[in-house]
C-alpha cells in the first residue's frame, strides 16, 4: 500500500529566513530555502471506507502550524505526534483548536511519550490539566485527548502500526517513529545502535533524517553524521530535514548527490512524497 507525505516545514527552530539575518541563504531568492518550522503530514487511505477518504497524521504542532495548514487547505487532522515538547515543535498546538469545531465537532488525539506527559500539561493546562475545574468561558480550547506512547513494539494509529524509539536530543531525548517502510528520525544528535538495527532490517523504503548544519553540533545531526547513519542505514530513498542558514538547498543537494549511489536529497516545503507500507 502507498501512503503520502506532505512536507509543511523543514526548516530550524526559527525557520528561514531568520529575522534580522542576512546570510546568503537567508537572503536567497531560491523557494527551497525558505523553510517553516519542521512538520510533517502522512496521509493513509481510509480502509473502513466511511467518510473521507484519507486519514490525516500530523506530526509536530510548530508555531508555523497555522500557516502550513491555510498553504495547504488543510481542514481535517485525525491524530498528531508530538516528537518532544521544545517550542519549535509544540508551541502552534493550539492552532487545532478549529480543526476540532467542525462541522462536525470532532476530539484529535494527541500521541505523546510518557516522559514528556507532564511538561506538556504544565505547558498548557488549560487544554489538558483536568483537575482545573473552572468553567470555560469564551471561545472555547481545543478538544485534545492526550495519549502516551512507550517504546515497547507497536502501537495502531489511524489504524497503521507504528513503532516508536527514543533519540538523544542534547540533554533530552526526542520521539522517532517507523511506521511501514517509513522511518522518521528528527531532532537528535546521535541513533542508538539498536535503532539502526531495527531499521536495517526493516529495508526501509523511505527515510526522513534530522540535518541540521555543516559543522558538528551538541544537539542535531550535522551533514556529515547524517550522511553516515543513512548509509549504515540504506534506505531505497532518504531525505534530510530541519536544514538550518548555513546550509542551501542547492549546495546540500550537489553533496548528497556525490555522496549516495540512491536517491538522498533535502526536503523543502510543500513538498508531496511517497513511501511503500509494506
Amino acid at each position: 500500500m502507498t501512503n503520502k507525505i506532505l512536507i509543511l516545514g523543514s526548516g530550524t527552530s526559527t525557520g528561514i529566513p531568520i529575522p534580522g539575518c542576512y546570510c546568503e541563504v537567508c537572503q536567497s531568492a531560491n523557494p527551497k530555502n525558505k523553510r517553516l518550522r519542521t512538520s510533517i503530514i502522512l496521509k493513509f487511505k481510509n480502509d473502513d471506507k466511511k467518510g473521507h477518504p484519507e486519514k490525516t497524521l500530523l506530526v509536530d504542532t510548530t508555531p508555523d502550524l497555522r500557516q502550513g495548514l491555510l498553504n495547504h487547505k488543510i481542514n481535517k487532522v485525525d491524530a498528531t505526534i508530538i516528537t518532544h515538547t521544545h517550542a519549535d515543535h509544540l508551541h502552534g498546538i493550539d492552532d487545532l483548536r478549529p480543526l476540532c469545531f467542525g462541522p462536525p465537532a470532532r476530539t484529535i488525539p494527541v500521541y505523546i511519550h510518557s516522559k514528556d506527559k507532564k511538561d506538556l500539561i504544565q505547558r498548557f493546562p488549560y487544554i489538558f490539566d483536568n483537575s482545573q475545574q473552572k468553567p470555560q468561558i469564551g471561545g472555547g480550547i481545543p478538544l485534545l485527548d492526550l495519549k502516551t506512547v512507550d517504546t515497547n513494539g507497536p502501537l495502531s494509529l489511524l489504524g497503521r502500526p507504528f513503532d516508536f524509539f527514543l533519540l538523544p536530543h542534547g540533554h533530552g531525548q526526542t520521539l522517532g517513529f517507523c511506521q511501514g517502510k517509513f522511518a522518521y528520525l528528527i531532532d537528535c544528535h546521535d541513533i542508538p545502535q539498536q535503532v539502526l538495527e531495527f531499521l536495517k532490517k526493516r529495508k526501509l523504503d523511505f527515510l526522513i533524517m534530522d540535518c541540521v548544519c555543516l559543522k558538528p553540533h551538541k544537539t542535531h545531526l550535522n551533514v556529515e553524521k547524517a550522511f553516515s547513519f543513512i548509509k549504515e542505514i540504506s534506505p531505497k530513498r532518504a531525505g534530510l530535514i530541519h536544514m538550518g542558514h548555513e546550509i542551501d538547498h542547492d549546495v546540500l543537494q550537489k553533496m548528497a548527490e556525490n555522496s549516495f549511489d540512491f536517491p538522498v536529497f533535502p526536503l523543502s516545503d510543500s513538498m508531496v512524497l511517497e513511501y511503500c507500507d509494506e
